[in-house]
């Protein structure tokens, strides 16, 4: 699995860019967990429960998984969020989709980080 935005489709690189950018104006820090995926590794996600098609759009570079920073106040420095009750993850969802983007916080099985392409 690739974490790098340099493994991101030409056509999806710069939205998935603008979405960074504007998380970070927005006061959201986030890691980037995941871009691109192999067939192989994506079946294993599927093995491992934390993905569920063997279309994901990981496969094309045109989808990027994101985990927003705790709040150092409660958390300290450098603890991911992965609670997603946190409000976080709704701020996420509404830059993501303000910019055309799909994102996966709407889906019946929730994926809060993830953000792709609109076909």
């Amino acid at each position: 699995m690739s974490r790098a935005i340099d493994d991101l489709s030409q056509e999806f690189r710069p939205k998935a860019e603008r979405l960074l950018a504007k998380l970070a104006e927005a006061g959201l820090c986030v890691m980037i967990i995941d871009t691109l995926r192999t067939h192989d590794e994506q079946i294993e996600n599927i093995k491992k429960g934390v993905s569920w098609t063997l279309n994901s759009r990981h496969l094309t570079g045109n989808a990027i998984d994101l985990v927003p920073y705790a709040q150092y106040e409660l958390h300290g420095p450098d603890k991911l969020q992965w609670d997603a009750s946190d409000p976080a993850w709704l701020r996420m969802g509404v830059i993501g989709e303000s910019l055309g983007l799909v994102w996966g916080g709407r889906w019946k099985q929730r994926d809060m980080g993830h953000f792709e392409l609109r076909t």
